[in-house]
């Protein structure tokens, strides 16, 4: 039975493996992520009156002026593929942060729009493809590619854990280094 299966599953996925190894290698070329149609459940994330401005049914909503935006990068969690788990952050003067996923409908316009308007390249992080929790600045420059999150695992009581299946509850807060770098130099 192990043979057949291995047949049947190697003839089933091959066109689906080679379509995957394609895409790594297109994202490691350089080359963006093709295009496919939001969920809507992701929201939308657009650009109006210098003002960024979210919307999702699962989310929640938020506007923020980009004059407030300090740092953005990204995170990842371990929930995917069934819950977004690729965000944008966009970390504001006083250490808060709104989030976005980046599955949302705007999202590349937006990133676009922030790059050009941030004199920068590219806001693309690396952690496209990750499937456990991790965390990059994108931009300002001075902080780029470092942990912008610190990932702490919740205390719950043995109760808690199996009510949710062990699935423990995950804590986030900016980094000391990254708050410690963006500090508005009079306050250092």
């Amino acid at each position: 039975m192990g043979l057949l299966t291995d047949i049947l599953s190697r003839t089933l996925f091959r066109s689906t493996f080679r379509k995957i190894d394609r895409l790594m290698e297109d994202v490691r070329a350089g080359k963006p992520i093709p295009k496919t149609a939001p969920d809507p459940k992701s929201g939308v994330l657009s650009v109006k009156d210098s003002t960024l401005i979210y919307a999702s049914p699962d989310y929640g909503d938020w506007q923020i002026p980009i004059s407030e935006i300090v740092a953005f990068g990204e995170y990842t969690t371990d929930n995917g593929p069934w819950i977004d788990d690729w965000i944008m952050v966009f970390v504001t003067r006083d250490f808060n942060w709104v989030e976005a996923s980046n599955y949302c409908a705007g999202c590349d316009e937006v990133r676009d729009y922030l790059a050009k308007h941030w004199g920068l390249e590219s806001l693309y992080g690396d952690l496209t493809f990750s499937t456990d929790f991790g965390s990059r600045a994108i931009w300002p420059s001075e902080i780029a590619g470092h942990p912008l999150f610190d990932f702490v695992e919740r205390p719950q009581s043995i109760f808690a854990k199996v009510k949710s299946f062990g699935m423990g509850l995950i804590d986030k807060d900016i980094t000391s280094e990254i708050r410690q770098r963006l500090q508005p130099t009079d306050a250092k």
